[in-house]
């Protein structure tokens, strides 16, 4: 009895012994989890950044360039489009010289060719007028563009936003956003007193 005893003893000792070790070798097996990055808790909100550009409740600064800029070419602008005119009345004649009974071929080749050199005039005004007023833009919008950048990075330290979109630059990327998370309106408002 006594002998049994002790090789169930044994056998059990044993026994714990190796479930023991076997636990032990499974865990060494299986590679320790990373732990988790903590991310602190952000605010969101989103801005409307065209609506910068309305008469009514935009930019003060960014609103009063772009009246200068439409004053500045508007000459060049009532220029292009007396030339656009011409050249739609030339080729309203070119028609009727077509469709007359009587085809003078000369007169029609003349008109053609006035007609042609206007086209390439307009052209050339239009693509002068282009980079004229980009550039006008970028020397008199430029520094506001850069204020507002710096107004933007500012407003959004002081009311703590972790993450702000300009839904006016994400086209069809944006889905849903809802109207409380909104703040073009008090970034406008907080831009314009500082910036008169």
């Amino acid at each position: 009895m006594k002998f049994s005893r002790l090789l169930l003893s044994l056998l059990g000792l044993a026994l714990g012994t190796v479930t023991l070790s076997a636990q032990t070798a499974a865990a060494a097996i299986t590679p320790a989890k990373p732990a988790a990055k903590l991310l602190p808790v952000s605010r969101v909100a989103w801005i409307n950044s065209s609506a910068f550009l309305a008469e009514e409740g935009g930019i003060k600064q960014l609103v009063r360039v772009l009246k200068e800029l439409e004053l500045e070419f508007s000459g060049t602008q009532s220029d292009l489009s007396l030339m656009g005119e011409k050249l739609r009345t030339m080729g309203g004649e070119l028609n009727k010289l077509k469709a007359g009974g009587v085809a003078n071929a000369a007169a029609i080749q003349e008109k053609q060719a006035a007609a042609e050199k206007l086209y390439q005039e307009l052209q050339a005004k239009q693509q002068q007028a282009q980079a004229a007023v980009q550039q006008a833009q970028q020397e008199k919008q430029g520094p506001i563009s850069i204020e507002i950048g710096k107004a933007l990075t500012a407003f959004t330290k002081e009311r703590e936003i972790g993450l702000l979109f300009d839904v006016a630059k994400m086209n069809e990327g944006l889905v849903s956003a809802q109207p409380e998370l909104e703040v073009t309106n008090d970034f406008i408002a907080y831009f314009n007193a500082s910036h008169p």
